[in-house]
Protein backbone atom coordinates (compact mmCIF):
# COMPACT_ATOMS: atom_id res chain seq x y z
CA UNK A 1 0.00 0.00 0.00
CA UNK A 2 2.85 2.59 0.97
CA UNK A 3 4.74 1.22 -2.47
CA UNK A 4 1.32 1.98 -4.38
CA UNK A 5 0.65 5.42 -2.74
CA UNK A 6 3.97 6.95 -3.29
CA UNK A 7 3.53 5.58 -6.67
CA UNK A 8 0.76 8.01 -7.34
CA UNK A 9 2.05 10.87 -5.54
CA UNK A 10 5.17 10.40 -7.43
CA UNK A 11 3.24 10.81 -11.16
CA UNK A 12 1.52 13.58 -9.63
CA UNK A 13 5.07 15.22 -8.91
CA UNK A 14 6.40 14.18 -12.12
CA UNK A 15 3.33 15.49 -14.42
CA UNK A 16 3.58 19.06 -12.40
CA UNK A 17 7.21 19.06 -13.62
CA UNK A 18 6.41 18.04 -17.24
CA UNK A 19 4.43 20.82 -17.22
CA UNK A 20 6.23 23.64 -15.92
CA UNK A 21 9.46 22.39 -18.05
CA UNK A 22 7.68 24.07 -20.78
CA UNK A 23 7.31 27.29 -19.28
CA UNK A 24 11.04 28.33 -20.00
CA UNK A 25 10.85 27.02 -23.41
CA UNK A 26 7.91 29.43 -24.37
CA UNK A 27 10.29 32.49 -23.14
CA UNK A 28 11.15 34.61 -26.36
CA UNK A 29 15.12 34.27 -25.71
CA UNK A 30 14.54 30.61 -26.11
CA UNK A 31 12.95 31.01 -29.23
CA UNK A 32 15.31 33.64 -30.45
CA UNK A 33 18.54 31.26 -29.91
CA UNK A 34 17.00 27.84 -31.12
CA UNK A 35 15.83 29.90 -34.51
CA UNK A 36 19.11 31.60 -34.93
CA UNK A 37 21.00 28.03 -35.24
CA UNK A 38 18.18 26.00 -36.97
CA UNK A 39 16.00 28.12 -39.04
CA UNK A 40 16.25 27.47 -42.73
CA UNK A 41 17.53 30.97 -43.76
CA UNK A 42 18.48 30.10 -47.58
CA UNK A 43 15.46 28.52 -47.57
CA UNK A 44 13.05 31.39 -46.50
CA UNK A 45 14.42 34.01 -48.77
CA UNK A 46 14.32 36.55 -45.83
CA UNK A 47 17.41 38.46 -44.11
CA UNK A 48 17.95 36.27 -40.63
CA UNK A 49 16.60 39.38 -39.07
CA UNK A 50 13.18 38.95 -40.81
CA UNK A 51 12.95 35.50 -39.92
CA UNK A 52 14.05 35.64 -36.02
CA UNK A 53 10.84 38.43 -36.57
CA UNK A 54 8.54 36.17 -37.42
CA UNK A 55 9.94 33.03 -35.31
CA UNK A 56 8.79 35.81 -32.67
CA UNK A 57 5.56 36.05 -33.75
CA UNK A 58 4.82 32.87 -34.19
CA UNK A 59 5.77 32.02 -30.40
CA UNK A 60 3.45 35.10 -29.57
CA UNK A 61 0.52 33.94 -31.45
CA UNK A 62 0.82 30.12 -29.86
CA UNK A 63 1.66 31.81 -26.11
CA UNK A 64 -0.31 34.91 -25.95
CA UNK A 65 -3.84 35.51 -25.74
CA UNK A 66 -3.81 38.63 -27.79
CA UNK A 67 -1.45 38.30 -30.12
CA UNK A 68 -1.35 39.76 -33.94
CA UNK A 69 -3.01 37.77 -36.33
CA UNK A 70 0.12 36.35 -38.65
CA UNK A 71 0.79 37.31 -41.56
CA UNK A 72 -0.56 35.43 -45.31
CA UNK A 73 2.15 37.12 -47.38
CA UNK A 74 5.66 38.40 -46.02
CA UNK A 75 8.21 39.94 -48.31
CA UNK A 76 6.39 38.85 -51.64
CA UNK A 77 7.14 35.40 -50.70
CA UNK A 78 3.89 33.08 -49.08
CA UNK A 79 3.33 33.77 -45.87
CA UNK A 80 0.94 31.33 -43.14
CA UNK A 81 -1.69 30.43 -44.88
CA UNK A 82 -5.22 29.56 -43.53
CA UNK A 83 -4.24 25.99 -42.70
CA UNK A 84 -1.24 26.79 -40.69
CA UNK A 85 -2.78 29.44 -38.64
CA UNK A 86 -5.98 26.92 -38.05
CA UNK A 87 -2.44 24.61 -36.83
CA UNK A 88 -1.03 27.23 -34.83
CA UNK A 89 -4.07 28.42 -32.89
CA UNK A 90 -4.81 24.14 -32.16
CA UNK A 91 -1.12 24.82 -30.78
CA UNK A 92 -2.02 27.46 -28.90
CA UNK A 93 -5.22 25.55 -27.29
CA UNK A 94 -2.99 23.02 -26.68
CA UNK A 95 -1.11 24.76 -24.46
CA UNK A 96 -3.83 26.69 -22.77
CA UNK A 97 -4.79 23.12 -21.58
CA UNK A 98 -1.51 22.19 -20.24
CA UNK A 99 -1.14 25.90 -18.71
CA UNK A 100 -4.94 24.78 -16.83
CA UNK A 101 -3.65 21.24 -16.00
CA UNK A 102 -0.09 22.06 -14.43
CA UNK A 103 -1.98 24.78 -12.84
CA UNK A 104 -4.77 22.26 -10.85
CA UNK A 105 -1.62 19.59 -10.48
CA UNK A 106 0.14 22.48 -8.25
CA UNK A 107 -2.98 23.19 -6.37
CA UNK A 108 -2.97 19.38 -5.72
CA UNK A 109 0.77 19.04 -4.63
CA UNK A 110 0.60 21.92 -2.34
CA UNK A 111 -3.08 20.69 -0.43
CA UNK A 112 -1.56 17.01 -0.53
CA UNK A 113 1.82 18.60 1.17
CA UNK A 114 -0.01 20.88 3.58
CA UNK A 115 -2.38 18.21 4.88
CA UNK A 116 1.02 15.96 4.62
CA UNK A 117 2.94 18.50 6.87
CA UNK A 118 0.06 18.59 9.58
CA UNK A 119 -0.48 15.19 10.15
CA UNK A 120 4.11 15.14 10.15
CA UNK A 121 3.50 12.58 7.82
CA UNK A 122 7.38 13.33 6.87
CA UNK A 123 7.85 9.83 5.49
CA UNK A 124 5.02 9.88 2.85
CA UNK A 125 6.65 13.29 1.54
CA UNK A 126 10.00 11.37 1.24
CA UNK A 127 8.58 8.94 -0.69
CA UNK A 128 6.16 10.87 -3.17
CA UNK A 129 9.39 12.95 -3.74
CA UNK A 130 11.53 10.33 -4.57
CA UNK A 131 9.15 8.66 -6.57
CA UNK A 132 8.69 11.56 -8.77
CA UNK A 133 12.05 11.85 -9.83
CA UNK A 134 11.86 8.38 -10.77
CA UNK A 135 9.26 8.68 -13.00
CA UNK A 136 10.65 12.00 -13.95
CA UNK A 137 13.64 9.99 -15.21
CA UNK A 138 11.85 7.27 -16.59
CA UNK A 139 9.59 9.42 -18.69
CA UNK A 140 12.66 10.60 -20.24
CA UNK A 141 14.19 7.70 -20.88
CA UNK A 142 10.94 6.34 -22.62
CA UNK A 143 10.60 9.82 -24.71
CA UNK A 144 14.54 9.33 -25.59
CA UNK A 145 14.44 5.81 -26.52
CA UNK A 146 11.36 6.34 -29.14
CA UNK A 147 13.26 9.23 -30.55
CA UNK A 148 16.14 7.89 -31.17
CA UNK A 149 14.74 4.54 -32.62
CA UNK A 150 12.86 6.42 -35.13
CA UNK A 151 12.24 9.66 -34.50
CA UNK A 152 9.79 11.04 -37.59
CA UNK A 153 7.54 8.09 -35.88
CA UNK A 154 7.66 9.16 -32.59
CA UNK A 155 7.03 12.73 -33.09
CA UNK A 156 3.74 11.50 -35.47
CA UNK A 157 2.41 9.72 -32.62
CA UNK A 158 3.08 12.95 -30.07
CA UNK A 159 1.33 15.39 -32.70
CA UNK A 160 -1.59 12.73 -33.37
CA UNK A 161 -2.70 13.00 -29.10
CA UNK A 162 -3.09 16.49 -29.84
CA UNK A 163 -3.99 17.25 -32.67
CA UNK A 164 -6.39 15.76 -35.98
CA UNK A 165 -4.46 13.53 -38.31
CA UNK A 166 -3.28 15.61 -41.21
CA UNK A 167 -3.63 19.28 -39.55
CA UNK A 168 -0.33 19.41 -38.65
CA UNK A 169 1.64 18.42 -41.64
CA UNK A 170 2.75 21.03 -44.31
CA UNK A 171 4.91 21.13 -47.42
CA UNK A 172 8.71 21.47 -46.76
CA UNK A 173 8.94 24.79 -49.15
CA UNK A 174 6.12 26.37 -46.24
CA UNK A 175 7.12 28.98 -44.36
CA UNK A 176 6.48 27.73 -40.72
CA UNK A 177 8.54 24.26 -41.63
CA UNK A 178 11.34 26.76 -42.79
CA UNK A 179 11.45 28.76 -39.89
CA UNK A 180 10.62 25.55 -37.50
CA UNK A 181 12.24 22.72 -39.04
CA UNK A 182 12.86 19.56 -37.11
CA UNK A 183 16.55 20.22 -36.11
CA UNK A 184 14.34 23.16 -34.11
CA UNK A 185 12.09 20.47 -32.48
CA UNK A 186 14.91 17.99 -31.82
CA UNK A 187 16.80 20.66 -29.85
CA UNK A 188 13.37 21.64 -27.97
CA UNK A 189 12.79 18.73 -27.22
CA UNK A 190 16.18 18.20 -25.72
CA UNK A 191 15.98 21.02 -23.55
CA UNK A 192 12.85 20.45 -22.24
CA UNK A 193 14.08 16.48 -21.31
CA UNK A 194 16.84 18.47 -19.09
CA UNK A 195 14.63 20.65 -17.25
CA UNK A 196 12.29 17.53 -16.72
CA UNK A 197 15.58 15.75 -15.78
CA UNK A 198 16.89 18.68 -13.30
CA UNK A 199 12.98 18.70 -11.95
CA UNK A 200 13.37 14.59 -10.89
CA UNK A 201 16.82 15.40 -9.32
CA UNK A 202 15.91 18.30 -7.14
CA UNK A 203 12.76 15.99 -6.24
CA UNK A 204 14.96 13.47 -5.26
CA UNK A 205 17.76 15.07 -3.31
CA UNK A 206 15.14 16.43 -1.41
CA UNK A 207 12.71 13.29 -0.63
CA UNK A 208 16.26 12.25 0.68
CA UNK A 209 16.59 15.36 2.70
CA UNK A 210 13.14 15.26 4.21
CA UNK A 211 13.94 11.42 5.22
CA UNK A 212 17.24 12.32 6.69
CA UNK A 213 15.86 15.30 8.58
CA UNK A 214 12.92 12.85 9.82
CA UNK A 215 14.99 9.59 10.93
CA UNK A 216 16.97 12.06 13.04
CA UNK A 217 14.06 14.31 14.58
CA UNK A 218 13.16 13.37 18.08
CA UNK A 219 10.37 10.95 18.34
CA UNK A 220 7.05 12.36 20.51
CA UNK A 221 8.06 9.72 23.39
CA UNK A 222 11.47 10.77 23.21
CA UNK A 223 10.22 14.52 24.01
CA UNK A 224 8.34 13.49 26.94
Amino acid sequence: MRIAKALASGLVLALFVVGLALYPLLHPTVTRLLSQRYTLVAETGLPPQRDLQLAEKVRDFVADNDAEALPTTVDGRPGFDDAATSHLRDVHNVLGGARTATGWLAALVVVGLGVAIARRRFSAISDAMMAGGVVCVLLVVAAALAGALNFDSFFAWFHSLFFTAGTWEFPADSLLIQLFPEGFWMAAGLSWAVLVLLGGAVMAVAGRLVRGADSHAPSASAKA
